[in-house]
């Protein structure tokens, strides 16, 4: 039988990613800073990871035993907790010592959150079919039970039921319960009001004559730090370095050819110039860190803390440019009329 999905899965699986990675940074902090205190005695030794294993099966229970919408957020967050306890210790799952302090485990532990979030946007990329709008239009229902459903849930549901051509008399049952359900008609939350503020943020940014100019400056800064941190790591040159660092550089590399072809498209698309900056940070985060991890742990956690800050810039740009906030003609076209 296919598994339909959730209208909410990306929001809950967000919320369970962030929860998990916090907790590793938090497990992980906390223990260095008070010296790797552990709770037992002479004999005993109880792991976090016990702890871990004890907040998923608590999850599960949410999930599988209670039908109000506000077991899933609920869940998220305590079963991210969980798998964070459990993967901040698989330095002791993958060696016969039990060493928690295996180098390559924050490699490891990047690798799975790598996988995790490939794992969120693919399952968040497919379009809805017919039967998932009738099960997401029946979870609207259970949302209106309880008084918790939006006017623009509401919308966005009735929305989707039309948009995928749900005709069956189930779906037109649900589509007409909606129409009748009360929706709650609170002030715009602060994801609401945020968005709202992007949105005008990017339209004045993207209409200031020298906003081109300074994403090339942008662009031109991005690929001088990469050659600039290259050229540091062969300073001894390629045939002292380690398969990682080798690994690194050439990422790198490819990560500067991507920024020099969103400087040239840039003038044609900004849109596009942002996509090949886009490839060119997820390749950092994904590929490169791996790399870098295992050698620098320090120095990867700080270029990682920069890379996740740009590529939220690019995203927020992508966003409200793709969307039409910014569908303008390039400077070129731009000053044809002035000229």
């Amino acid at each position: 039988m296919r598994l339909r999905r959730s209208y909410d899965l990306q929001q809950q699986l967000t919320l369970l990613f962030v929860s998990a990675v916090a907790t590793v940074l938090f497990t992980r902090s906390f223990l260095a800073a008070t010296g790797y205190p552990q709770v037992g005695n002479s004999t005993l030794h109880i792991a976090h990871v016990l702890y871990g294993g004890l907040l998923l099966i608590a999850a599960l229970i949410a999930t599988l035993a209670f039908l109000s919408p506000a077991a899933k957020p609920t869940a998220a967050v305590v079963g991210g907790i969980g798998f964070g306890l459990f993967i901040d210790e698989v330095g002791k799952f993958v060696t016969k010592d039990v060493n928690y302090f295996y180098r390559p485990a924050i490699a490891i532990i990047y690798v799975s959150f790598v996988v995790l979030f490939g794992v969120i946007r693919a399952l968040a990329r497919r379009s809805f079919g017919p039967d998932e709008a009738v099960l997401i239009g029946l979870d609207s229902l259970q949302h209106a039970a309880v008084g918790t459903l939006t006017e623009e849930r509401r919308a966005r549901t009735l929305a989707l039921l039309g948009s995928t051509g749900a005709g069956s008399p189930l779906a037109t049952g649900v589509h007409d319960l909606l129409h009748a359900a009360r929706t709650t008609h609170d002030e715009p939350g602060l994801a609401e009001r945020l968005a709202a503020w992007g949105r005008r943020t990017w339209a004045r940014l993207v209409a200031h004559p020298r906003f081109r100019a300074l994403i090339f400056a942008l662009l031109f800064a991005g690929v001088a730090v990469s050659i600039g941190e290259t050229g540091w790591l062969l300073r001894h040159g390629i045939g002292n370095l380690s398969f990682s660092g080798r690994a690194y550089a050439l990422t790198t590399l490819a990560a500067d050819a991507m920024l020099v072809v969103g400087a040239l498209v840039l003038e044609r698309s900004l849109l596009s110039a942002l996509h090949w900056y886009d490839h060119a940070v997820l390749l950092q985060i994904v590929v490169g860190q791996v790399f870098l991890y295992s050698s620098e742990q320090l120095a990867a956690t700080l270029n990682l803390a920069a890379l996740l800050a740009l590529w939220f810039l690019i995203r927020w740009g992508i966003h409200f440019e793709s969307a039409g906030t910014g569908r303008r003609p390039s400077a070129r076209a731009a000053a044809a009329p002035a000229a």
